[in-house]
């Protein structure tokens, strides 16, 4: 008998609930297990190359490989996990900053959240970390009118705690964001970022999205420099912080910041 069950109605629908069921068991295995790992690459301020702090990226240890959160998280968004995920994320973070060392996470929007404001509360105070060493990441979509992070971003500003804008876009909501929200950072990605030693147009958008965010108290990070020559071109386009492959791929928390000997 042929195998009809790739072909027949309703099979698009049968295979991604496979596949939702299957990220549900893998992502409940890792927080049961404890098998997310965190990867930290530096932040830099481009005048002078002196290093600032550390973005941090979730991975997921599977059959002895590392999953990129990219590959799990619309999935843990979905099933619900994402919040107690990024818990522990930012659990880790608060502990590495702790020790001295600055940080930014990136946040789901549906971490955003009073639970999770108690928990950056409570656990600054228990482990002694200066907040102003943790920036949380939100980006423009997650920050749109009725979804509640406005108050979330309002909150961890007052505990000290720094908030970048992540993906600005320029004439999109981001520019009113700039205005309404206490945002510390703005981060330029591909958009403007890609090609942009050889687009002149490219560097105009990159110069009038940094002037639009000084003017505001922002500081503006480039991410995704790949190559010395894009590094480059920075200074002369007044942006104040870079990060990327040309400035060092993401390494292992152990080895980004190594225990006192």
């Amino acid at each position: 008998m042929a195998d009809v069950s790739a072909t027949g109605p309703g099979s698009e629908g049968r295979g991604a609930g496979a596949r939702q069921n299957d990220w549900s068991r893998r992502i409940g295995e890792a927080l049961r297990k404890d098998l997310f790992v965190l990867h930290a690459q530096r932040i830099v301020d481009v005048a002078s190359g002196e290093q600032l702090r550390h973005e941090l990226f979730l991975r997921m240890v599977d059959e002895e490989k590392l999953i990129p959160a990219g590959e799990f998280v619309l999935a843990a968004e979905e099933l619900g996990s994402i919040r107690e995920i990024d818990h522990w994320v930012v659990g880790r973070a608060i502990e590495i900053a702790a020790g001295g060392h600055p940080v930014a996470v990136n946040l789901s929007v549906r971490s955003a959240d009073d639970e999770l404001l108690e928990v950056i509360r409570r656990r600054t105070r228990e482990t002694g970390a200066a907040p102003d060493r943790i920036v949380l990441e939100l980006g423009e979509e997650q920050l749109r009118p009725g979804l509640g992070s406005g108050e979330f971003v309002r909150g961890v500003h007052e505990l000290g705690c720094r908030v970048a804008l992540d993906g600005f876009v320029q004439g999109g909501r981001g520019a009113v964001l700039l205005k309404e929200l206490p945002l510390d950072y703005i981060k330029l990605g591909g958009r403007f970022v890609s090609g942009l030693a050889a687009d002149g147009r490219r560097r105009r958008k990159a110069r009038n999205a940094t002037a639009k965010a000084h003017r505001s108290g922002q500081r503006v990070v480039a991410q995704g420099v790949e190559d010395v020559v894009t590094l480059q071109h920075l200074q002369e386009l007044a942006i104040d912080e870079a990060q990327g492959y040309a400035l060092g791929r993401p390494e292992p928390v152990e080895s980004a910041f190594p225990a006192p000997a």
